[in-house]
């Protein structure tokens, strides 16, 4: 959640043409979440980030893995949905999750610092508490692999989870961002929509993770 000068691609971002508010919001949702699958199914097929995922890795492959990430939580600050509001509907959060449901807190960290630091640096009114969630994204995702043994989540508890860390940072906005009244004008417009981004996200990104995983071990047992 961004407070920058946008507008929606094609120009003004009250001005939709023939499609309704709701077509333009679907149809970034589905650039969004076809951008996801295409990113996670080609960093699985990569040998330094599948060593991470099997639990096999070294340091060289955990540091190839937060590079990657950190420079794919990034891009998801500019990969948004301008509000009119000026909020940006971001999935920066959404790296540094998945980084730590499958690799534990320190990489989650680590990814969430890389795209906290750099949203850090952007300024704006919400600099610091946007900043502050993609670092605690990160850590709360790698606490869940903590507890869970390095079990990475189902699809529906990680998705649970991912909303919830999003309404945290919406959370963190409203106790930051002084006055309140415009706390209230960049969250409200902005933290619905990255609850649905950013855990439909997480959920795709489970799904093909767990997919390499049945396929290891159906190689394995073969």
């Amino acid at each position: 959640m961004d407070r920058e000068s946008c507008t929606l691609p094609g120009g003004d971002p009250t001005a939709t043409g023939s499609q309704t508010l709701l077509g333009v919001y679907l149809n970034l949702f589905a650039a969004t979440e076809v951008f996801i699958y295409v990113f996670i199914e080609i960093v699985t097929k990569l040998d330094s980030v599948r060593r991470v995922i099997f639990k096999k890795a070294g340091r060289n492959d955990y540091i190839i893995f937060i590079v990657i990430f950190g420079l794919f939580s990034i891009f998801g600050t500019y990969l948004g949905i301008p509000e009119r509001s000026g909020a940006i509907t971001n999935i920066r959060d959404l790296a540094p999750m998945v980084a730590g449901f499958v690799a534990g807190p320190y990489v989650g960290v680590a990814v969430g610092l890389i795209g906290g630091i750099h949203r850090y640096f952007l300024g704006g009114v919400s600099c610091v508490p946007c900043s502050l969630a993609t670092v605690l994204a990160g850590l709360l995702a790698g606490l869940v692999y903590h507890f869970r043994n390095g079990k990475i989540p189902g699809i529906i508890s990680g998705m649970l989870y991912a909303a919830g860390i999003e309404i945290l940072h919406g959370a963190l906005a409203l106790a930051l961002i002084h006055p309140y009244a415009l706390a209230l004008e960049v969250v409200f417009p902005a933290i619905p929509e990255m609850i649905i981004a950013n855990s439909l996200g997480v959920g795709i990104s489970i799904i093909v993770v767990h997919s390499e995983v049945e396929k290891e071990g159906s190689v394995a047992a073969g």
